[in-house]
């Protein structure tokens, strides 16, 4: 096959746009509460203090490196379906579910358990999706997609979860 035969939409082309459009709303959904989650988890790679400033600060800066990378993954996911992703505050505000603490001095174990009460919150999002979304069957990347972003948070809640264990 000539590059010139392949169409813009090789990639997508099992997938109807009205399908596209019902998976990039998920997939926006789920990177607006990426957004809150980094966004946390930078606020407290900031402001945590303590005996254990320094390994949770660490732990905190790891965290939100790789939620970065997520963000990125998610909205390329979007533009491989040919839709847009969602890229201002404005509407990451307008379209997350996780909850802030604004104004809130939290401590260290209260900062750890609110990062992981939203990983929790972001995973049980993601199987919903995953069981809930139709169009899923024919989209086997973004499927497949979903659920190593589902391990990633998996992992990612074992630690916080490890860090509050008495």
């Amino acid at each position: 096959m000539k590059i010139e035969e392949i169409s813009s939409s090789y990639i997508v082309d099992n997938i109807s746009k009205t399908e596209r459009t019902t998976i990039a709303k998920c997939l926006n959904g789920v990177l607006a509460d990426e957004y809150a989650l980094f966004t946390k988890t930078l606020n407290y790679h900031w402001s945590v203090t303590g005996p254990r400033f320094h390994s949770l600060h660490k732990m905190f800066e790891e965290q939100y490196r790789e939620l970065l990378t997520v963000m990125d993954e998610i909205a390329e996911r979007v533009r491989i379906l040919e839709e847009s992703p969602i890229a201002t505050v404005r509407d990451f505000a307008s379209a997350m579910e996780v909850n802030e603490t604004p104004g809130e001095r939290l401590n260290s174990r209260q900062m750890i358990a609110d990062l992981f009460a939203t990983h929790i919150h972001i995973q049980k999002s993601i199987e919903s999706n995953l069981e809930n979304i139709n169009s899923l069957e024919k989209d086997f990347g973004t499927e497949d997609f979903l659920v190593g972003l589902l391990q990633k948070h998996q992992m990612m809640s074992w630690t916080l979860k490890s860090h509050l264990s008495e």
